[in-house]
């Protein structure tokens, strides 16, 4: 049985980081946090359309709530949020949703909270999947996510205004990230992933983890000449 009404103060950590219930102090610390630096980052988050939730979620059992986690680092800085929703009970199923704060991106803090999240996920809340979706240009945000297992199921493209992004899409400075958008003449089009993680996924990413440490211990420096 998934249980997430628990009133305690629930407390996992990582060797950088440790996670909390989120409060209503929390979200007035949230809207401080600074923008993200990267061009179209307020495109990573476009809602998905009412019938593209429905083909997953909406059934028996599924609850609209929202769960929320804070992640801390070890001085107590509020770094980062992990959620749940779309929780379904029945099928053992949930989606999530994470944000780092721009200052501490790109230093593996939210790899490191996310793993601590998911054995919390799977092991003690006793989850079976874990979905979320994800802006494909996110390159940063889509590498992580398949490094802990994730795998991209399917795809689907979600319109936008043309706003500051539209220079990005013929600057070769950009060239890269370019086939994750479309034009046409009412907008611009995102694709994003629909990304899945089972508890069989994970397990078996995590050993792996565990074999690179492990080799990784076990090598020797070669000789100097």
């Amino acid at each position: 049985m998934i249980n997430l009404t628990a009133t305690r103060t629930f407390l996992c950590e990582g060797e950088r980081i440790r996670l909390r219930w989120w409060t209503t102090q929390d979200d007035q610390r949230q809207r401080s946090w600074p923008q993200y630096p990267e061009p179209c980052s307020h495109l990573w988050n476009i809602p998905r359309s009412g019938a593209s939730s429905g083909r997953l979620f909406g059934g028996y059992g599924t609850t609209w709530i929202r769960r929320a986690w804070a992640i801390e680092d070890r001085q107590g800085t509020l770094i980062g949020r992990i959620s749940l929703r779309e929780i379904d009970q029945r099928s053992g199923r949930a989606r999530l949703g994470i944000s780092v704060a721009a200052p501490y991106v790109s230093q593996g803090l939210g790899s490191e909270a996310l793993r601590v999240f998911l054995n919390h996920f799977f092991v003690e809340l006793n989850f079976t999947v874990m979905v979320l979706d994800v802006a494909a240009f996110n390159r940063r945000a889509v590498r992580c996510y398949e490094r802990l297992g994730f795998t991209v199921m399917q795809s689907d493209w979600r319109r936008t205004t043309a706003g500051r992004c539209a220079t990005m899409l013929t600057d070769p400075a950009h060239a890269a990230v370019q086939q994750y958008f479309r034009r046409d003449r009412y907008g611009i089009w995102v694709e994003f992933y629909e990304m899945e993680l089972t508890r069989v996924g994970w397990e078996a990413a995590m050993l792996q983890r565990e074999h690179q440490i492990t080799r990784a211990g076990t090598c020797t420096a070669p000789a100097l000449a």
